[in-house]
């Protein structure tokens, strides 16, 4: 009788343990499906900042949504300004001029702004839509 009970009891706890590597494992399928999705939003994402580089369009919604706040908040200061120095930025957003200064540089490089020299002075500037321009 025993060795009956000590059986049954072997089967329900393999039963529940068969059931949790079947939850575990649908879990980790919908983990895996969860990874795909973003990585194919990330990689729309840089191919949409590399095509922006090239093309030298100016930031959209979207795009100033999914960069960090420290980025943002300059580009943000540069809509403002129109067009200004790393210190002007900084007067605008009340940080660093050094900080200010590497942020817009990194949006330079990222295709978000354009800046040119003047004199001694780097001026950075939100280039208008092709649209815009016209």
């Amino acid at each position: 009788m025993t060795e009956d009970v000590s059986n049954a009891e072997q089967s329900e706890i393999l039963g529940r343990t068969f059931s949790l590597f079947q939850l575990i494992s649908q879990q980790l399928d919908q983990l895996i499906r969860m990874s795909e999705k973003l990585l194919e939003t990330q990689n729309q994402f840089l191919t949409s900042v590399n095509n922006r580089s090239v093309e030298g369009f100016p930031p959209d919604t979207l795009s100033l949504l999914t960069l960090p706040s420290s980025l943002r908040k300059t580009v943000m200061a540069l809509y403002k300004l129109q067009k200004a120095t790393a210190e002007d930025i900084a007067a605008e957003t009340k940080r660093l001029r050094g900080m200010e200064s590497a942020w817009a540089n990194q949006l330079v490089r990222m295709g978000y702004l354009k800046k040119v020299r003047e004199g001694r002075r780097v001026y950075f500037y939100i280039e208008p839509a092709p649209e815009m321009k016209k």
